[in-house]
């Protein structure tokens, strides 16, 4: 949690939304007024630029519902998940989401673009080391975006009257 948090301190100009990631791994009340650095006000000043509010730290959270979901789908029946981890694996997974997220807009300014699209985000998992994954991803995507064309065109086959 500290490498993570270094390493968005030294690239909060380049990341804002590394730098509000990392705005969120310190407790907001922990953090004072009067001993505010530099650096932390750039990164206030991130947050306000991507429109984010700062102020509540489980806005970077997926839902807890979702996380134990997850969770109980995966491990052995037997196994119990207590508040804390469900809360820790909660956090940490906001976080990768938004360290995944801001090296896969880095793959797409890279490429010149502004919209990051599903091959950035495989560049970003390649780019991070996570090449163990993209096979996955690659066919979660090949299914989804078959799902996404057959919702498709039945939306058009509605549309002409439900004329096969």
């Amino acid at each position: 949690h500290g490498e993570i948090l270094i390493m968005a301190e030294s690239s909060t100009e380049n990341h804002p939304i590394i730098a509000a990631s990392a705005a969120v791994m310190e407790d907001p009340p922990a953090a004072s007024a009067t001993s505010a650095s530099a650096e932390q006000k750039s990164t206030a000043a991130a947050a306000a630029a991507t429109k984010q509010p700062a102020s509540n730290s489980s806005d970077f959270e997926p839902p807890a519902a979702c996380i134990r979901r997850l969770l109980k789908q995966t491990l052995p029946k037997s196994t119990n998940i207590s508040k804390d981890s469900l809360s820790a694996l909660s956090r940490a997974s906001g976080i990768f989401i938004l360290y995944l997220t801001a090296c896969a807009n880095d793959v797409a300014r890279e490429g010149r673009r502004t919209t990051i699209v599903a091959k950035d985000v495989i560049g970003a998992l390649k780019e991070l080391e996570f090449e163990e994954f993209i096979p996955a991803m690659e066919k979660f995507l090949e299914g989804h975006r078959k799902e996404e064309r057959s919702k498709k065109e039945e939306k058009e086959r509605m549309k002409n009257g439900g004329v096969g």
